[in-house]
């Protein structure tokens, strides 16, 4: 409607519009979509979200710099359609025939201003449609040749370098190079629980679980968005519930509906808490005491909460959920899940962050929650090296000044949910302000830090004692 007939509209149609546009809108697919131009606009951090070697999708679709990289791309979706054993031309028709069902899968604009495609449609080579479906099945086949085959140490069927495999294994995790599901599935040999289980077994080598957390691999996830969003799950630890629904197959999700968990009450609790901080009121806790609301975070670093008395431990995994506080009588205990930080990281984990802060993806935050509680924890070198120590943070990224920049630049603008870590936090102000804990933690530091603080302490403990007996005998003496 133009500017023109909007002037003319009556008082009561105008109230009619106003009328409409609170009505929900019906829930829709997920969308492939670029990063938020105020998450790629910040300094140093375009280059984490652009492809360095092969673009998938129209997003980079026709940038000149990653043309080396359609060669690859052309011989990996000519090795997949000949392992199909199926016809060419039937394979390309299953995605002609899906586009209407697929094309809204993508961003609205995306292929609309690809000069790439207009250009192409211009000097005869065929529609824009006729382009798009060309793309995506080219595109499709070369990301499931991938994720069969790519591995650092059989490059036999990728008929590439090391170097190069490397930038594609990276290339393919990035949120503007992301392909539908459904799209891999019109193109996919077997049946739909084969295709996950290969892109989870691709995904292995970019996960943040131990050994001992490998099973994770082994549960049934919920039809993903894309293979960024089951690298999400994989990291979060969220499989299917028992009564969620699958995917419909047309990209659109059926409702989900969680069961009740047993963090129902923490939950609950964390909620409250917040509400106390905003209305200003105290809040009974479970031993009778009450909490002051005016008592904010307080804490800036590990450094100072192990000057408090808080002593760091491992939770021997990487889950981003497995944080967890004890109190102790002469010093408490922070458990974090261990951080392999290395030259992927910055892209691994923007790119993620990007994912969770697209305008149509309903989720809890869990990876910006995560990094800003990082962040919160990590100031300085020296909070590295007390992670370092504790074998919480396997630094293969350079110096301690390198990884506490990082995190430090990784959390800029975020919001995360606060809710998330707010009884965490709680627990640790708690110590952090209890006078007794802390003066305990000081002494502690002061006179058993090392073996010569100890041995000095023993010392002028005896020499006192040896006062104290001198004394009494020189004010009773022994009777004769």
């Amino acid at each position: 409607m133009s500017a023109t007939s909007t002037s003319k509209l009556t008082i009561q149609e105008r109230l009619q519009q106003l009328q409409k546009a609170k009505e929900a809108p019906s829930p829709a697919p997920q969308k492939i979509q670029r990063v938020a131009h105020y998450l790629r606009n910040r300094k140093n951090f375009t280059k984490h979200y652009s492809p360095k070697l092969m673009s998938l999708g129209p997003i980079h679709y026709g940038n000149p710099k990653l043309q080396p990289g359609e060669h690859y791309k052309k011989m990996w979706a000519a090795e997949y359609i000949d392992s199909r054993n199926i016809s060419p031309q039937k394979l390309h028709t299953e995605v002609v025939q899906n586009m209407e069902t697929l094309k809204p899968l993508f961003d609205d604009d995306l292929f609309i201003k690809n000069s790439t495609f207009l250009g192409y449609y211009e000097q005869g080579f065929g529609t824009p449609e006729e382009m798009i479906s060309w793309t995506l099945f080219v595109d499709g086949c070369a990301l499931l040749w991938i994720l069969e085959h790519a591995k650092l140490d059989k490059l036999e069927k990728m008929k590439v370098k090391v170097d190069q495999l490397v930038l594609v294994m990276q290339d393919v995790l990035l949120l503007e190079n992301q392909l539908p599901f459904p799209l891999l599935k019109h193109l996919w040999r077997d049946s739909e629980k084969p295709l996950k289980e290969t892109m989870k077994e691709f995904l292995r080598c970019h996960h943040w679980a131990t050994r001992e957390e490998d099973k994770i691999f082994e549960a049934e996830f919920p039809d993903p968005t894309h293979l960024l969003g089951l690298q999400r799950s994989i990291i979060l630890h969220e499989p299917k519930k028992k009564n969620q629904t699958q995917n419909d197959g047309n990209g659109k999700e059926n409702h989900i509906q969680d069961a009740p968990t047993q963090n129902t009450h923490n939950h609950d609790h964390c909620l409250k808490h917040i509400l106390t901080y905003i209305t200003g009121k105290r809040r009974k806790t479970q031993n009778g005491s009450t909490e002051n609301p005016e008592d904010m975070v307080t804490y800036r670093n590990i450094k100072e909460l192990k000057a408090a008395g808080i002593e760091l431990k491992s939770s021997k995994t990487r889950r981003p959920k497995d944080i967890s506080f004890s109190f102790g009588w002469f010093h408490s205990t922070l458990k974090l899940p261990e951080i392999v930080v290395d030259d992927t990281t910055a892209a691994t984990v923007l790119n993620l962050i990007a994912y969770e802060m697209c305008p149509d993806f309903q989720n809890d935050y869990g990876i910006c929650s995560y990094v800003s509680f990082l962040d919160s924890l990590i100031d300085h070198p020296d909070d590295v090296k007390a992670l370092r120590s504790e074998r919480i943070l396997l630094n293969s990224l350079g110096s301690d000044e390198e990884v506490a920049n990082l995190f430090n630049t990784l959390s800029t603008d975020l919001v995360p949910d606060m809710g998330k870590y707010a009884c965490l936090r709680n627990q640790i102000e708690r110590h952090y302000n209890d006078k007794r804990r802390t003066w305990l933690a000081l002494g502690c530091n002061t006179y058993f830090s090392t073996p010569w603080a100890i041995i000095a302490f023993q010392a002028a403990v005896v020499g006192l004692l040896l006062t104290f007996v001198q004394t009494w005998y020189a004010i009773h003496p022994p009777k004769s």
